[in-house]
Order: structure tokens, then sequence, then C-alpha cells
């Protein structure tokens, strides 16, 4: 790959390496799961993230969860296990933390960069970064060489909103591509402040960093189909109280 990356990614980059070399050299015993995060530190979190017109409240609030242990540790710290994100996010099933992380990493806004392994080759565990906003698909698959691999596999997941967001990036990738877009192509700066503006505008769908506007539709779509039986019983809810 000789596409041009951000001079952000590339320190990302030499900070992985150092920090797979630190971890190599702990002593032995326990996992090493570690955790970066790629942006500027910010006391509030970014709107960027609740802005999302992909991610549902779950996804956004273990985002949260996530960034918070990079706030309070400076941002290289260790990436939170199941336990400690279901106790602060009060979420008690870890297969939505699960379906989360994945619909994170697939949505680019946490890269799982490197394995760590041992001297003797055992594996030790992870290093991850979190962004302020979706990764560009050239830096991502930079700092992770296995990105496209998991998102195909992702279309094969157990939780079907898994499948639909990881179909809805491979087909605005199609979608770039038919219309002659090189999609590892560095963006400029503006058309992203701009997919921060006009995306998540309601009745306006502009693409939105890894989608584009006719997935961001259709997951849109799927989202509110699945959310009907719920807002049919609100409703009545309703009914029953103003009565």
């Amino acid at each position: 790959m000789n596409e041009p990356l951000r001079p952000e990614t590339l320190a990302l980059d030499a900070l992985i390496e150092q920090t797979v070399a630190q971890a190599q050299d702990l002593a032995a015993g326990g996992d090493a799961e570690s955790m970066l995060f790629l942006g500027t530190r910010h006391h509030a979190f970014p709107t960027t993230v609740i802005k999302d017109p992909v991610l549902e409240p779950v996804d956004k609030l273990v985002w949260m969860v996530i960034m918070l242990g990079v706030q309070e540790t400076g941002g290289n710290t260790a990436f939170p296990g199941y336990d400690a994100i279901g106790n602060m996010a009060n979420v008690a099933s870890r297969s939505t933390i699960a379906r989360s992380i994945a619909i994170l990493r697939v949505t680019r806004w946490l890269t799982h960069c490197r394995r760590v392994r041992r001297r003797s080759g055992r594996f030790r565990g992870n290093v991850y970064a979190l962004h302020d906003e979706p990764l560009p698909l050239a830096d991502a698959c930079h700092l992770d060489a296995d990105y496209l691999t998991f998102l195909q596999k992702a279309t094969g997941h157990s939780h079907s909103r898994v499948r639909a967001v990881a179909r809805g990036v491979l087909h605005s990738m199609d979608e770039d591509i038919a219309l002659g877009r090189n999609i590892l192509a560095p963006e400029h700066p503006i058309e992203r402040r701009l997919q921060l503006i006009v995306a998540p505008a309601p009745g306006h769908r502009r693409r939105f960093f890894s989608f584009t506007g006719n997935a961001v539709r259709q997951l849109r779509k799927a989202l509110v189909t699945e959310q009907q039986p719920d807002d049919r019983h609100d409703h009545n809810s309703n009914l029953v109280k103003n009565d």
C-alpha cells in the first residue's frame, strides 16, 4: 500500500511499536491487554460519537466507558475487561459488550493494532487504539493488517446487527469503487468536517466516514424496523398514561 498516511497515524504506529516492546519486557504472568488513544485529549466526549447515525446507544456507551479509562490514565492504559465495561456501563450481558466492541472495530472507531507475545512466543494480549472519529480506511489497514479479513468475517457474526453494519461498510466500499473512487485515497480535512456537519442531519443522509449515504439509510431503516415492537409498546403505554 503506497497511499500517503496522516502524520498522526505514523506517530501512533511508532507508539504502538513502543507499547508492544514495553509489554514484552514486563514480568511474566498475566495477560497484557493494552489500548492507545488516537486524537486530541478531551475533557468531554467528542460530539462525533454522539452524532454517529449507525452506532446504537449501547455502542456509544461502550466507546465512552473505554474513553474514560484513557482520560484517567493519560492515553496509554490497559484495555478494560468485559466485567469492568459492564459494571461502569450497567450492561449485564457480555455478548452485548462483545457485539459493541465488534461494531466499534468494524466502523473503525476502535482499531486492533497488535497481538503481544512473550519472548517465548506465547500470547500475552492485544494492543488497541481508540479514535475520536472513525479512522480512514488506509490508516486502519496500516495499523491493523487484518482489518479487511475481520470485516469479511464480521458478515458472518452471530449477531445480526454486526452482520448488517459489516455489510454496510463493504457495500459502501463497493459503491465507491463503482463510482471510480480510490477507497484508499486520503480524505480532505474539509470533506471529513462536512461529514460531521451534514451527515447526522435528520432527513439528509450524506456519507458518514465509513458509510455512503445509501448505506446509512439502509442501516437506519433496519434499526427502525427492529425497534418497531418497542415503539408500539411505548405508544400504547403513553395512551394509558394520558387516560
